[in-house]
């Protein structure tokens, strides 16, 4: 989950490529990703993604063809333009300019930090979508982790269809640990 400089220098050095683009995928990473680029033999393009879903977005616009450098500003524009959320579950009490959390409630968290606090998964889940998904998005991608279950991914999807009626929603499986549900909003 969060690989050292030596990790991520060996990963570059083992795709045998000229050019590699390295998505860090969380913003504790990205300075460590910068620190291989500035060290490997390769030319080493870091996206500064902080989180899975803006990976995703930036793996969209990433082509083949391209050299690193293109695919990297590319990269960075795709990334920008998805709103990432994801729900996990609190490990301690805390204040937060959302309420009081307790150990063991539902938290749904964006980069500006906690928005939503419930006893309930798809609630927490559900309100956190309520602050972040607007009339003007189009589409939100729901990306399954463990912990997740088929009865709140269901209600997650029903409240987008019924609150939300004009945004599209994709349901992936990621299977990622800690956070049940991740969330793409573009």
């Amino acid at each position: 989950m969060n690989p050292s400089t030596a990790e991520l220098l060996a990963a570059v050095d083992a795709t045998g490529s000229d050019d590699v683009v390295l998505l860090p995928n969380n913003k504790n990473i990205i300075p460590v990703a910068e620190q291989v680029a500035g060290v490997a033999e390769r030319r080493v393009h870091v996206v500064p993604t902080s989180s899975i879903v803006e990976g995703f977005a930036a793996l969209l616009a990433y082509d083949p063809a391209a050299p690193g450098a293109a695919n990297r500003e590319a990269m960075v524009a795709s990334s920008t333009h998805v709103v990432a959320a994801e729900v996990t579950q609190a490990v301690r009490d805390a204040t937060t300019p959302a309420g009081e959390v307790r150990e063991g409630d539902w938290i749904g968290l964006t980069r500006a930090g906690v928005q939503s606090i419930a006893e309930s998964m798809a609630v927490a889940a559900c309100a956190l979508l309520d602050s972040v998904v607007t009339d003007g998005h189009e589409l939100v991608t729901v990306i399954e982790g463990e912990g997740s279950t088929p009865a709140n991914t269901r209600r997650i999807t029903q409240w987008l269809a019924e609150e939300r009626p004009g945004v599209a929603v994709e349901v992936h499986h990621g299977g990622q640990p800690l956070y049940p549900y991740l969330f793409g909003v573009e």
